[in-house]
């Protein structure tokens, strides 16, 4: 008896060359790129925001309050040259703020879809600070990162950090020494994890 592996919607069959093997084309793309086509990806920038002290200030304040789990791929600084200030920065993202002056004021954003033609908006709280906000509580520093210049652009590839249903994380940036001015950006790329 012999089995045949036919196409539901064609008929086509497979084919078996002459060393007993399928011949077969597979195309694979990230989960990123898959949630993407879904319009399940998204990029949360807080667009610039001046720090004019060398000060910790948190900028960026994400939390799920969606149904399904979300996976961060990248935590993204865009800094420019400080002003006054010399040697690196610090960036940090802490795990689950509890308080701060950024929980209890920061200014609410959207996240925006990386599927442009997709109307889905992220189901979040999403809120930016400015010079002087805190974000405190929960794990500080569960990502560290020493960034050696101003004026550069910093991408950390996460892969696996995970934002549960109600988990959240803040971004929080300390300039370099002697600092009186920074524009600088932060956000993360996620994607939902649906099928």
């Amino acid at each position: 008896m012999s089995n045949v592996i036919k196409s539901g919607s064609t008929g086509d069959t497979a084919e078996v060359d002459s060393f007993n093997r399928l011949q077969t084309f597979a195309t694979s793309q990230t989960n990123a790129t898959s949630q993407a086509l879904l319009g399940d990806s998204y990029n949360i920038n807080t667009g610039t925001i001046n720090l004019t002290s060398a000060n910790a200030s948190a900028l960026m304040y994400l939390k799920n309050t969606d149904a399904v789990t979300w996976t961060v791929g990248r935590v993204f600084y865009n800094a420019e040259v400080s002003t006054g200030g010399s040697g690196g920065w610090l960036a940090e993202v802490a795990a689950n703020p509890t308080a701060g002056t950024l929980i209890t004021g920061g200014t609410a954003f959207l996240p925006y879809n990386f599927n442009f033609g997709s109307p889905k908006e992220l189901t979040s709280i999403c809120l930016k600070g400015v010079e002087g906000d805190t974000a405190t509580g929960g794990t500080q520093g569960a990502v560290s990162t020493i960034i050696p210049a101003s004026g550069t652009r910093v991408l950390i590839p996460f892969d696996s950090v995970v934002l549960e249903p109600g988990s959240s994380l803040a971004v929080i940036i300390t300039p370099p020494t002697g600092n009186t001015s920074m524009d600088i950006q932060v956000g993360v790329n996620l994607y939902r994890e649906v099928v």
